[in-house]
């Protein structure tokens, strides 16, 4: 194997980590995969309080995890190793701590992205998607733990990118006292409401309704691979383009679920069946906000764009 000119992103999210060995595609691929692993860890607890902190647990947690991760990747003799962490370690008054737990245990020191550089780095991973690439104008969003970005590209130029604090953990913990139970229509109207504000304040512009809009992150990736398991099919077989009507669809019948039972359904990861409720809401109201009847759901994300960079490729 040729993997000189490798290099390896570890990206350390508010519900799981993930790390990606690429090199610079030798065909049609921008990037070329060597491997990919996604741990899922929730370091974000608290995340909606008004001084988070990151507890003793989720530290230890999150560095063993990275360890592993870091381990993988150094398999591959990679010639530089980045770490980069979003939302539950930008917002935690404690990330310190962390940070050199993880340094101690790698050798290597966590950079914190801002909101708008998150945001700028999950767009240029998007643009290495071959799936994308030649789409001259879309826009771009991604749901987290913590935050929701929003990015619009023209002509491979990033014209607007928002950071705003609607992750899934941050809005269930915020809206959802007891999230054993099913969610109450008061409950969804409230976190419906505190979305559309959000986004109606941050004055981001969704452009003509032509704009595609493509999607990333773990809220997506869980939402096609649970319309997949209704269609007895894997997510990779399933279709990227979701319908606004199979988002509604699919809330009504997450949400009207006790937790217990939510955990039962085909394709959901038992670690993501707190949250889901929260995430497909956001999504429903961001296409309604939107004005979309359509998301095109893509994989690559945030660590791709960080590859990217590293390999010369991001513009």
């Amino acid at each position: 194997m040729d993997i000189r000119d490798t290099v390896a992103a570890i990206d350390v999210g508010s519900n799981s980590i993930k790390v990606l060995v690429a090199r610079r595609g030798r065909s049609t691929s921008l990037i070329e995969t060597f491997a990919t692993k996604t741990i899922e860890t929730r370091i974000s607890q608290g995340i909606s309080h008004d001084n988070p902190e990151l507890s003793e647990s989720a530290i230890q947690r999150g560095t063993a995890t990275i360890v592993e991760l870091f381990e993988l990747a150094h398999s591959y003799n990679p010639r530089e190793i980045q770490i980069v962490a979003t939302s539950a370690v930008r917002d935690a008054r404690n990330g310190q701590d962390f940070i050199r737990s993880v340094a101690a245990a790698t050798g290597l020191t966590i950079r914190i992205l801002k909101g708008q550089e998150e945001a700028t780095y999950i767009g240029k991973g998007l643009a290495c998607d071959p799936a994308i690439h030649g789409i001259d104008r879309f826009i771009q969003m991604d749901i987290g733990g913590g935050s929701l970005e929003l990015v619009r590209f023209n002509a491979g130029k990033i014209e607007q990118a928002i950071s705003l604090q609607l992750g899934a953990v941050r809005l269930s913990e915020r809206f959802i006292s007891d999230p054993t139970l099913a969610v109450s229509e008061g409950v969804e109207s409230a976190i419906r409401f505190h979305v559309r504000e959000a986004l109606f304040e941050s004055g981001f512009n969704f452009d003509g309704v032509g704009t595609p809009l493509i999607a990333t992150g773990g809220a997506f990736t869980v939402a096609r691979s649970l319309l997949a398991g209704q269609n007895g099919s894997t997510i990779d077989q399933f279709k990227a383009t979701l319908s606004l009507e199979e988002i509604r669809q699919l809330k009504q019948q997450v949400t009207q679920l006790p937790l217990a039972e939510r955990k039962a359904l085909p394709n959901l990861p038992t670690s993501r069946a707190d949250i889901i409720p929260s995430a497909l809401i956001t999504i429903e109201q961001v296409l309604q906000t939107a004005q979309r009847d359509t998301l095109t759901h893509s994989f690559y994300n945030l660590r791709y764009g960080i590859v990217a960079e590293m390999l010369g490729l991001a513009k």
